[in-house]
């Protein structure tokens, strides 16, 4: 950099002042989504398709599924090997892994996301066809504690300042330029 260059990011750059707590507390409050992640769940689910179109047979198929889940809870992951058509999670008891908001389609998403831990679902409807849900675990949403994270948000806050202090050196510079 030429030595005007030099001489700005010095005066920006000049002696790392200390962040002040308060200012720390606040950028950590105003910013606590980007220390954090979503509630999770975990759930499996009995997936029995339309074959043929024939809806009011998947339906039964569904609703004879439901009848056998509630009469033994136990056997959920023994009737999804048995009876779900879904290829991904069928083979492994229904487990379709953690997800968070957004990933699933919207019927299964509200449904799942009300179920309590270890409850069954009744027949929710999506256009893949009948699902039985079965929430089995649940990770809360976590914020990481400011203790954690203070040096990055001090970081941060250094940054911004030196920003700000180059960009008043900078247009001093152009107004003493323009006088002369």
């Amino acid at each position: 950099p030429d030595l005007v260059t030099q001489r700005l990011l010095k005066a920006a750059l000049a002696g790392d002042a200390p962040v002040a707590e308060a200012d720390v507390k606040a950028y950590y409050e105003q910013n606590k989504g980007r220390y954090g992640v979503e509630e999770q769940r975990r759930a499996s689910h009995i997936l029995i398709t339309p074959e043929g179109g024939d809806k009011a047979a998947a339906r039964k198929k569904a609703e004879a599924a439901l009848a056998a889940v509630k009469a033994n809870p136990g056997d959920f992951a023994k009737i999804a090997k048995e009876q779900s058509k879904d290829p991904g999670s069928a083979a492994q008891g229904g487990d379709l892994g953690f997800f968070g908001k957004g990933m699933m389609v919207k019927p299964f998403e509200d449904v799942a996301f009300s179920l309590k831990q270890d409850e069954i679902s009744g027949i929710v409807e999506t256009d893949f066809g009948y699902h039985i849900i079965r929430l089995t675990e649940i990770k809360p949403a976590e914020v990481k504690p400011l203790a954690e994270v203070r040096t990055e948000i001090e970081r941060e806050l250094r940054t911004q300042q030196a920003q700000k202090r180059f960009a008043e050196a900078a247009e001093q510079f152009t107004n003493l330029t323009y006088e002369q």
